[in-house]
């Protein structure tokens, strides 16, 4: 069953005031330019005729690098923003001097100049716009809302085109038009102005004022990475076509009224508010949808594919019409529905570098390809200064426009995947970010013990050493060794006791002479340390010494009848061991446990007794002896214990350490509801240690568990053993049914919330459980796609970041398959409200929305005991009752604290 999403609108709270002002500053300045282009086509052409252009087109690019050279400095010191609006302002300015100019007749290449001038304008005023809507938003917005702010530059076209076609007569001819076009660029100064004053985007950094980045440092950005080299091909690209279409318009146009100025504009201005239309129609009804549904790449197809059909057209048809209709759908798309798209391609960039390469991309890979444009254009037509031309006419230039089209088409194919690829990159950078953070919050390194042993600080010394012995297997720092003679007598004890942990037997000879230590406790660590190893004979120097603590006597007696050779005697061993075991004091019962460890084939039941200890110590000891010396009969024990969260760890690895043979027990405790469920619950740990196909088989076995809480645990432990193993298959069969249940699980369980959100206690503990539950469907849909990028997804759509939450949105929104993005977005969309999603859940469920009461039943059948006693609460305050002392249980901590997909 499809899952048919509601119609969001497309401006919601909080948006309005930026869409508004975005939107009318868009169009103020696509009105100003789309009213200078007819007034410049006109005086221009009038003046030079149609073939003179070329030189114009390679003039723009010289004069704009001048202009960006002052600008960028001025930026640099200013800001963007204020620099947008001085150069507004100068803008406005530049039209009144033109105006004087043109009324005094002083200057004879006046119109060539205005040209230039408004090309200039054109190219940046539109710049500056978009990337102050682009500061604003982030990808999911601007999917939303850029189709309305594009829409007020199809506005700006039908008012710019109305101005001309209609204002020529009364303002006394076309050159009186350009004080409307002086007052237009006031007015959006003075919108820039304002904006910049009232808006800043949600979840920006604080601004700080940095000096401009190098052209060179970008340039050589744009020549690394591929994204941004086809991003610079499409900016060439579209430059030369637009070009070219455009100058076949200008050819065809001055053929048909000749030299009559006035006429020209009248023409310009009509066309422009035709298109303007039909781009306002396409903006307003399609561009937010078809860039929603069909995503940026799709959209950018459109305005290539109509040129080069309608190139093709004027090749085969080379008349006014077909080349008037080209144009027509050159400037209702490109003003359009293109544009909303291309402003898109810029957002996956990190936003300290976007205006910087946006600059340099939009403004002078441009203008190179105006000027490449403008000097091929040149040879091909009537020549360019000394050289020659090729003659060619319309239907020449329109073939030749047709294969750049293809080009273009095929460029913006490939960035398709750019696009996707770029933003996985920067959730990616996020993700990697997050976790070196989290890394330098982590314990102690090696590296920092290790100097920390070997300094002066006896606190901080004591510390490192409580840790190692803690640890399961403690690294033999070389440090310690020198700690072995230090004034603490507990330092020289620890240290001694860490290498005998460790495993490191090098000390032998310095722990003889610690046999004779003034201090008793570092003489029975001596004392043991020696035990575990053989032809060590404890007697002589128990009789040599004489002090020492009863407990370490016993151990080192143990170890020495279970030695081999002449000495050996297990009978009397195992009586020790028995008398250690049953021993009051817990050192006797910790030694048991450790010389167990050390000796050939230990006695099971002694074993048993000892891991079930209730003392920690004796537990952690019997349960590492039995994993050092693979006793499987203590399978049980160790099993029993897994409950313990102090030892569960090592039970854990002692049962993993079993292999291949102990996975069908694992496999039947899993399932076995007489199991403890604390037990069950790292029974997933186990197998991923185990790590064996015959082990995932077990976890695969084990999705469906009813217990929420286990089933987030296999599901977890099958991420881990497919990022170990990515050669493995998983049963994709069992993965879906479990992942198409957890997505429906958890729309109803915002059918559940929506009853129950006015009850604080209730509404935390389902929405904390809803987050596991989020988890769980990334977890699962990382089992069928590449892990680390659904990683870098569920990590960024965790972000506190809008900026970050919308590209991780964006990205999912291009990977994942048709049927899973319509159901899994809207849950994770932050845009979505709660009461939306409560909606889809009964069109896609086909289940009523429960009351109040039917919610609270929901949650009391539940498998998660904690979300239970949550719900009887809630049902304690619906009969009117006191809640009980439950109300302030805290929430079990593998709740409180999830982990990405990875």
């Amino acid at each position: 069953m499809r899952l048919r999403l509601p119609r969001f609108v497309d401006v919601r709270a909080g948006e309005g005031l930026p869409v508004l002002l975005s939107f009318l500053y868009v169009a103020c300045v696509v009105a100003a330019f789309l009213l200078a282009k007819p007034l410049r086509n006109s005086l221009y052409l009038r003046e030079y005729g149609p073939n003179a252009l070329v030189y114009a087109y390679v003039a723009v690019p010289v004069v704009l690098w001048v202009f960006v050279t002052v600008y960028a400095a001025v930026a640099g010191r200013v800001g963007t923003r204020k620099a947008s609006v001085g150069t507004l302002v100068f803008f406005s300015l530049n039209v009144v001097w033109f105006w004087w100019a043109f009324r005094t007749g002083r200057f004879t290449l006046l119109p060539a100049a205005f040209y230039v001038w408004v090309n200039c304008f054109g190219v940046i005023a539109p710049v500056q716009a978009w990337s102050f809507a682009n500061s604003l938003f982030d990808a999911r917005q601007a999917k939303r809302v850029f189709g309305v702010i594009g829409a007020g530059a199809s506005l700006g076209a039908i008012a710019g085109g109305l101005l001309a076609r209609f204002l020529v007569v009364p303002m006394g001819g076309t050159v009186n038009l350009l004080l409307v076009l002086a007052a237009l660029i006031l007015a959006a100064a003075v919108l820039a102005a304002f904006a910049s004053q009232r808006l800043t985007r949600r979840d920006a950094p604080p601004r700080t004022r940095r000096p401009p980045r190098p052209i060179a440092h970008t340039l050589r950005s744009i020549a690394r990475i591929r994204y941004l080299r086809l991003l610079a091909a499409l900016a060439v690209l579209v430059a030369i076509v637009t070009q070219w279409v455009s100058f076949q318009l200008s050819l065809a146009a001055s053929a048909r009224f000749g030299a009559d100025a006035d006429a020209l504009t009248r023409f310009f201005g009509q066309f422009n508010v035709t298109v303007g239309g039909l781009g306002l129609v396409l903006q307003l009804l399609l561009t937010s949808t078809v860039l929603r549904v069909f995503g940026v790449g799709a959209v950018l197809l459109l305005l290539p594919i109509t040129l080069a059909f309608g190139s093709a057209f004027t090749v085969l048809v080379p008349v006014f019409l077909t080349v008037l209709l080209t144009n027509a759908a050159d400037q209702s798309l490109r003003f359009s529905v293109d544009k909303a798209a291309y402003e898109l391609l810029y957002l996956p960039l990190p936003p300290e570098d976007r205006p910087a390469i946006k600059h340099v991309l939009d403004v002078m890979a441009n203008r190179v390809g105006d000027a490449v444009g403008g000097i091929a254009l040149g040879l091909l037509t009537g020549g360019f200064l000394t050289l020659p031309g090729a003659g060619y006419g319309l239907r020449g230039t329109a073939a030749i426009t047709c294969g750049l089209a293809l080009a273009w088409t095929l460029v913006v194919w490939r960035l398709r995947s750019g696009y996707v690829a770029a933003i996985g990159d920067s959730i990616h950078r996020h993700r990697i970010a997050v976790e070196q953070v989290f890394e330098s919050s982590s314990p102690l390194s090696h590296e920092s013990m290790a100097a920390t042993l070997a300094g002066d600080d006896l606190k901080a010394i004591r510390d490192v050493l409580g840790r190692l012995i803690r640890t399961k297997a403690p690294r033999a720092h070389p440090e310690l060794h020198g700690l072995l003679t230090h004034a603490a007598a507990d330092v020289r004890r620890a240290a001694l006791a860490v290498l005998a942990e460790s495993g490191d037997r090098s000390a032998r000879s310095a722990a003889e002479t610690m046999l004779r230590d003034p201090d008793l406790g570092v003489r029975t660590q001596a004392l043991l340390y020696l035990a575990r190893d053989g032809g060590f004979d404890p007697l002589r120097w128990i009789v040599d010494v004489g002090d020492f603590e009863g407990f370490s006597v016993r151990a080192a007696l143990v170890a020495f009848y279970a030695a081999p050779g002449r000495s050996r005697n297990d009978e009397a061993g195992r009586v020790l061991l028995e008398q250690m075991a049953g021993s009051a004091d817990p050192r006797d019962r910790v030694e048991a446990g450790r010389v167990l460890g050390v000796i050939d084939d230990p006695p099971a039941s002694i074993l048993d007794t000892l891991i079930g200890d209730p003392d920690t110590d004796v537990a952690r000891q019997a349960i590492r002896a039995a994993h050092a010396r693979q006793v499987v009969d203590c399978f049980d024990a160790l099993l029993a214990v897994l409950v313990r969260p102090e030892v569960a760890d090592d039970a854990g690895d002692a049962l993993a350490a079993f292999g291949d043979p102990s996975v069908p027990l694992l496999e039947s405790a899993l399932a076995d509801t007489g199991v403890a469920l604390d037990a069950r619950r790292e029974l997933p740990a186990v197998l991923v240690r185990i790590g064996t196909p015959e082990a995932e088989r077990a976890l695969v076995a084990g999705l469906l568990d009813a217990d929420a809480s286990l089933r987030h645990r296999v599901i977890a432990s099958l991420n881990k053993m497919k990022q170990r193993h990515p050669e493995r298959e998983v049963d994709r069969t069992a993965v879906e049914l479990l992942l198409a249940a957890e997505i429906a699980g958890h729309y109803r369980s915002y059918q559940a919330l929506r009853p129950l959100r006015h009850d604080p206690t209730v509404a935390s503990a389902l929405r904390q459980s809803m987050a596991q539950e989020t988890e769980r469907i990334f977890r699962l849909i990382a089992l069928l796609s590449p892990a680390g990028s659904v990683h870098d997804a569920y990590v960024g759509i965790s972000s506190a970041n809008q900026m970050i939450r919308a590209n991780a949105l964006e990205y999912l929104d291009h990977v994942l398959k048709p049927e899973l993005r319509a159901v899994l977005l809207p849950l994770i969309d932050t845009h979505v409200t709660d009461a939306e999603r409560a909606e889809l859940a009964e069109k896609l469920l086909g289940a009523p929305q429960p009351s109040a009461d039917e919610a609270v039943a929901t949650l009391l059948s539940s498998g998660d005991p904690w979300l239970r006693s949550r719900a009887e609460i809630a049902l304690q305050r619906v009969n009117d009752a006191p809640a009980g002392a439950d109300d302030q249980t805290p929430a079990p901590a593998e709740i409180q604290g999830g982990v990405g997909a990875g």
